[in-house]
């Protein structure tokens, strides 16, 4: 009996809704650590790893249940009632969840980014209102945090400083099925340069759009190629994609098609306003693309020295560093490679799996402990 009470509970309600690489990241640590894991929970609904998240109608709608109950928990963080607390120590994969728990300094809270706060003006008002309460709450009880990044975890306790029972940090590694699997060729003319990721306002796509009619690359044979799925600020990004020369807007892509997008381009371009961590980066720093990333963000961060920083909110700025992308000598990205390559060293399935494991073993041992005080 002891040995499954010294197990953890995984909250990872997140699943019901998203694929980003929210979804990717949790997904990998618990397939590596099922051998801790106790249950996993959907909002109230309990599973376990091999029955896999609920899908389809089902989804949707524990989903939706899921949301407004944590929305009324924000704007009412008076009610407690009915609040879960399970007998294990609790980790949770989006910071959001905690409002449907008592959380205690026992738990451990996976935070991706601080965006809500620190850029309210990219999310609805209820998402900010409903990450600045689970955050308090985080605050409050001193959890355990755990980190994508250096830049989030930085962000996060400038932000919402408290007591926190520890901090850390724990690099997400690629994915095996981007830059090593097969290849789809594209109807796409070479020489072109890339943006992958959300297409909306966070990933400031329209600026860079802007920005590569300024370079005059179009004139010169260079195409501008986005690709990702659709996030709030969409529309704009799509109007402008249409009505500038040169630029190429595509839907989702497959990985065969993303391994040909990454192998054949010039270059990257992600001048984000904010990111957790920055997948497509560091998956194009394995493709050996030079990218041009935002100054001092947690892109910088992933790609290092190698990469061309800039400060996103300049379209000249951009634009320049796109002319030197295009045209920078062999030497130069030759050697920017070296560095990307060094840089993304870092992000290997070997560092993710022993970090993951000391946070889940670390956690399964207050799981003992708080049973046995809870039983006291």
């Amino acid at each position: 009996m002891s040995e499954r009470i010294g197990m953890i509970e995984v909250d990872f309600t997140l699943a019901l809704h998203n694929r980003t690489g929210k979804y990717f990241i949790g997904r990998d640590i618990i397939n590596a650590n099922l051998g801790r894991i106790y249950q996993l929970r959907y909002w109230r609904l309990k599973g376990t790893p091999a029955e896999g998240p609920p899908l389809g109608l089902k989804a949707r709608i524990i989903g939706r249940l899921a949301v407004d109950e944590m929305r009324l928990r924000a704007m009412n963080p008076e009610l407690r009632a009915l609040r879960l607390r399970p007998a294990r120590v609790v980790l949770h994969l989006d910071p959001l969840t905690v409002l449907t728990h008592r959380l205690t300094r026992h738990d451990a809270v996976l935070c991706h980014d601080v965006g809500p706060l620190t850029h309210p003006e990219l999310f609805e008002p209820d998402v900010v209102a409903g990450y600045g309460e689970a955050y308090r709450e985080i605050a409050e009880a001193g959890a355990h945090m755990v980190f994508v990044s250096k830049a989030s975890e930085r962000a996060f306790h400038k932000a919402v400083p408290g007591r926190y029972s520890s901090s850390q940090v724990v690099y997400p590694s690629l994915r095996n099925e981007v830059g090593s699997g097969a290849s789809t060729p594209l109807d796409i003319e070479k020489p072109f340069l890339l943006t992958v990721g959300y297409v909306g306002a966070r990933k400031n796509q329209l600026t860079a759009i802007r920005a590569f009619q300024q370079s005059g690359l179009a004139e010169k044979g260079f195409r501008y190629v986005i690709c990702g799925g659709r996030e709030a600020g969409y529309e704009p990004v799509a109007q402008a994609a249409g009505q500038t020369p040169g630029v190429k807007l595509l839907s989702y892509v497959g990985d065969g098609e993303l391994n040909w997008l990454y192998a054949n381009a010039e270059g990257f371009v992600l001048p984000s306003l904010l990111e957790g961590f920055g997948v497509p980066v560091a998956e194009a720093n394995r493709a050996g693309l030079v990218p041009i990333v935002s100054r001092d963000s947690v892109l910088e961060e992933v790609a290092g020295e190698g990469a061309l920083a800039v400060n996103p909110l300049d379209c000249a700025e951009i634009a320049a560093a796109m002319q030197h992308l295009a045209f920078m000598p062999e030497s130069e990205r030759q050697s920017r490679r070296a560095m990307l390559a060094q840089s993304v060293a870092r992000f290997s399935e070997e560092a993710f799996l022993a970090g993951w494991d000391r946070v889940t073993a670390e956690a399964a041992e207050r799981s003992l402990v708080f049973a046995e005080r809870q039983a006291a």
